[in-house]
């Protein structure tokens, strides 16, 4: 490690920019990385059991039974059972239904076209249309209809899994549900909170260091960090939600802070040469780092293994992170920082 940065230190950016190359593809054409329903809306239905769950039989139980758009199932095996996660957007009965009921909601001011509205939800769902009073009395049956509708399609779709795939009464069901309009708002939440959360990052960089070449150094090993995230969500088919948007931050946090040591060792240490000073930053950069990624490693291993979603996905995806982080900081930003540095010399 010693001659690490010697005079081919420049070609080790070579690695980082086909590694960027790849990581693009992986996360933005094959596989790629999906939304979850945090932010797209749709149901989450989780599966605990003690009998083997097959993906393909699942899926084609829910096809032959149901009328579900955009479904997606996965597995998992553990000591300590089996899971499968369910996804889908709603059944189109209830989406239609819902959407009728919305209108209902903005024409209360007319008792006449409400009530139709609430009487056409009525019917679409099953029920006779009745005779009501007035629109708000027609706008409460057809809700309390609709709620009885979901629980009614709940209940047969755990039935039906629970007959058709053997499970016994040990098996254990989690539904989550998120509106299409509250997915949309939470989704336009996360872009603001992405966007303010890399301006702000970007400003404090630039007021630290006040010179253009190391602050953008600095930028690109954040950029590639994110994309190796990315790339393990994309490989281990984890969606970009509320929980995993944090995770992205969270690896910004983590990834700066090897690349500003190593920044403000070559720009303001002046002991020995450039190269010697960045061999230095990298023995205790991939220190600070390796018990980072050691603890990651033992987070995800548990995680996995307990069928522990949230924390599994926050651990792999700043598992990727810090590995990208390794080769962005020491293979990138340092060859970088190095050149820049030598240069001004001259």
């Amino acid at each position: 490690m010693e001659n690490f940065f010697g005079n081919k230190y420049k070609k080790y950016i070579i690695i980082p920019v086909i590694l960027t190359i790849i990581m693009i593809i992986l996360s933005f054409v094959t596989p790629g990385f999906s939304a979850g329903i945090d932010l797209t809306g749709g149901n989450l239905i989780i599966i605990r059991s003690d009998n083997v769950l097959s993906e393909q039989e699942i899926t084609n139980i829910l096809n032959d039974e149901f009328n579900l758009t955009e479904l997606k199932v996965s597995t998992i095996a553990s000591p300590t059972g089996y899971g499968a996660w369910v996804e889908y957007s709603k059944d189109p009965i209830i989406a239609q239904a819902e959407d009728i009921i919305n209108n209902a909601i903005t024409s209360l001011d007319d008792d006449a076209t409400s009530m139709a509205y609430s009487n056409e939800a009525i019917v679409l769902l099953g029920e006779e249309a009745q005779d009501f009073s007035n629109a708000k009395l027609a706008l409460l049956g057809a809700q309390d209809i609709l709620a009885d509708y979901k629980e009614e399609f709940s209940k047969r779709f755990q039935a039906v899994l629970t007959e058709k795939l053997g499970l016994g009464e040990d098996v254990e069901f989690q539904k989550k549900e998120i509106s299409q309009t509250l997915g949309q708002e939470s989704q336009f939440a996360a872009a603001q909170i992405l966007f303010i959360g890399f301006i702000l990052i970007i400003i404090i960089i630039f007021i630290s260091f006040r010179q253009v070449i190391p602050s953008v150094a600095i930028i690109l090993a954040m950029v590639f960090d994110i994309l190796a995230g990315l790339t393990g969500m994309a490989l281990l088919n984890i969606p970009l939600s509320l929980t995993t948007i944090p995770a992205l931050l969270m690896l910004v946090g983590y990834s700066v802070d090897t690349d500003i040591m190593l920044t403000t060792r070559l720009l303001k240490d002046k002991t020995g040469s450039a190269r010697e000073r960045a061999t230095s930053s990298m023995k205790t950069g991939l220190t600070m780092t390796g018990t980072t990624l050691a603890a990651l490693f033992a987070m995800v291993i548990i995680a996995y293994f307990n069928q522990v979603e949230v924390i599994y996905h926050i651990a792999a995806i700043l598992l990727f992170g810090l590995i990208g982080d390794v080769i962005s900081t020491w293979l990138m930003n340092a060859p970088i920082l190095i050149w820049f540095v030598e240069g001004r010399k001259k």
